[in-house]
């Protein structure tokens, strides 16, 4: 078996080994959250499993929901579209987070399992992610400048 998946090994081209590298590291992710969520619920009860699900889905959506914004961004017509609509859903947003704190805070407890929306961590990711990508974008300028010298 050894020697059969060395032969493989060596005709794969990169982007498959890529691939089969990203999966192998996706379902070592998926099983490390898994044993952790299992672990939680026998600590903690379902409630802290709920509650250490909802982390990790909301650090994954802020992440993923960052790189969208900066990708989208770059179009015109999204930018014009975007100027308007958000300050208008930061400030929905911020009146649903104050009714499940509120709601949570006078005895409701179906409220206590809904997940707030991450306004400030939206964006400050943005920020950080606008950050980067200036930077990126100057160090490929400097990059193609130097070149040109």
């Amino acid at each position: 078996v050894d020697e059969a998946l060395h032969k493989i090994d060596d005709h794969l081209p990169a982007k498959a080994k890529q691939a089969i590298n990203q999966a192998q590291y996706l379902v070592h992710k998926t099983a490390q959250h898994a044993w952790k969520l299992v672990d939680e619920a026998r600590t903690n009860g379902p409630r802290g499993a709920l509650h250490y699900a909802t982390a990790e889905y909301k650090h994954l959506m802020v992440i993923n929901s960052t790189k969208l914004w900066v990708k989208l961004n770059h179009n015109s017509a999204f930018h014009s579209v975007a100027e308007w609509v958000t300050p208008t859903a930061a400030n929905w947003s911020g009146k649903y987070n104050n009714l499940i704190n509120d709601m949570s805070g006078k005895g409701y407890i179906v409220f206590g399992y809904l997940p707030l929306i991450p306004v400030d961590e939206f964006g400050e990711a943005i920020k950080v992610a606008k950050a980067k990508e200036k930077e990126h974008l100057s160090d490929h300028k400097s990059d193609s400048s130097s070149d040109s010298d």
